[in-house]
């Protein structure tokens, strides 16, 4: 599920995050119930905003997962915290709420980085430049979110992420750009 989502078939990762329903464990608090939510409320938002037709049912499945992942938050700031902000501002964005998408989307990244969650920093910063390029075009905003994508998608080891994210927007980083330079003085997410 979360392969498909990561490959960006959306429509594939809709169908595992189906079947993960059927496995018997699905609703105990294990890593699949997890990813399940989290990667079951991206992938509702985004299909309902970018296929043809607004389908309701995508988006009541999307506000499911927000209301599941808001009783595992509960239990554990840290671990989901940064998660359960995404969701809220991929809804937010679902619904045309876009000053309360873009409040979501950067208490999203605060929160990753204050916990040290650099795979969820990168996945934050990639939805808030994909928000940007919805709402305003292809700027300089989104350009700029992408490239701090970019650079924590490497820092993660998620190369193959990174490269597809440099093709799929037409981005060039230049040859001996510093991570310092793009994130600031710090590498780490934490500082």
């Amino acid at each position: 599920m979360s392969t498909a989502y990561w490959r960006g078939d959306c429509i594939a990762a809709e169908e595992h995050c189906h079947a993960a329903l059927t496995y018997p464990t699905a609703r105990m608090p294990t890593l699949l119930l997890i990813y399940r939510t989290f990667f079951g409320g991206l992938v509702a938002f985004q299909l309902y905003r970018h296929v043809d037709g607004k389908d309701d049912q995508r988006l009541k499945q999307g506000k499911q997962m927000v209301e599941r992942l808001e009783k595992l938050n509960e239990n554990s700031l840290a671990m989901y915290e940064n998660k359960l902000l995404m969701l809220k501002a991929e809804y937010c964005a679902s619904i045309g709420e876009h000053n309360r998408a873009l409040s979501l989307y950067k208490a999203s990244i605060n929160a990753a980085q204050d916990h040290g969650s650099i795979h969820d920093l990168a996945l934050a910063f990639e939805l808030l430049g994909n928000y940007h390029c919805s709402a305003n075009g292809d700027g300089v905003d989104s350009n700029e979110c992408f490239r701090k994508a970019y650079v924590y998608y490497i820092q993660w080891g998620a190369t193959a992420m990174a490269d597809k994210l440099l093709r799929k927007h037409n981005l060039s980083m230049e040859p001996g750009t510093s991570t310092e330079l793009l994130l600031g003085a710090s590498k780490n997410p934490r500082e």
